[in-house]
């Protein structure tokens, strides 16, 4: 019987080409052609290549998921026959990754990648490496640029149903399409007391959950754009 597992990670920067769901088909094909009889899936998301080797002991890492920390196990133990990714780095991308090598040594199991990594040990490690720091300055570069904005007081996320960002990119403004619902949400919640169910089966564009993220968790950002007039606003008040 042939145990495969696989890791399927996509990188915290903002460059990352290997999609998630690229990286599920193109292992699957790989599993297939390993003639795997289970395939296990660790599949980290969007989540940091950086270990203890890289950071700091209070940011998030990729030796500190449980999903990592299992695996590792896992594969002293000699769990499976092959540990495989699309390529190394979605592995790790430091020096992390002879950790996972030396566990996969242990118990005697093989690493395999879609795509094809250097043979040379040291051309290997040079590439990754270079790699790394690359990387390092491309998640700082990235977070500079959340601070910048967060200074400057622009908003940072992803838009809420109703809004949507100004021609700079910069404030929340009313959605000209959406705004209406968010405001008779707040009608038939503020002024008639309808639940949210309610609201929802009244209002198409809102699900259940929707109007909850209206008038509860981003409540603050639809009341300072709401009219003065609007009895949510006076009730506010």
């Amino acid at each position: 019987m042939t145990d495969v597992v696989r890791v399927i990670r996509q990188s915290q920067g903002s460059e990352d080409s290997i999609s998630l769901q690229q990286q599920r088909e193109s292992t699957r094909e790989l599993s297939d052609s390993l003639g795997a009889e289970s395939l296990h899936t660790i599949d980290l998301d969007n989540h940091s290549g950086f270990s203890l080797f890289t950071k700091n002991e209070d940011e998030k890492r990729l030796d500190a998921h449980p999903d990592i920390q299992s695996m590792i196990d896992g594969l002293r133990a000699g769990q499976w026959d092959y540990l495989i990714a699309h390529d190394d780095t979605r592995l790790a991308r430091d020096e992390y990754y002879s950790v996972i090598q030396h566990a996969a040594l242990v118990g005697d199991c093989d690493l395999r990648f879609v795509k094809d990594v250097p043979n040379d040990r040291l051309t290997f490690r040079i590439q990754r490496i270079v790699e790394a720091e690359a990387k390092v300055k491309e998640i700082e570069k990235s977070r500079s640029a959340v601070e910048h904005r967060q200074e400057q007081g622009y908003y940072h996320g992803g838009t809420p149903f109703g809004l949507q960002f100004d021609s700079n990119g910069e404030y929340l403004v009313r959605d000209g399409d959406e705004w209406p619902d968010v405001e008779r949400v707040f009608e038939l919640r503020e002024g008639d007391g309808w639940s949210y169910r309610d609201i929802a089966d009244e209002i198409d564009a809102v699900s259940k959950s929707g109007v909850g993220k209206i008038v509860t968790d981003n409540r603050e950002l639809y009341l300072d754009r709401m009219p003065s007039d609007h009895p949510a606003v006076s009730a506010a008040e």
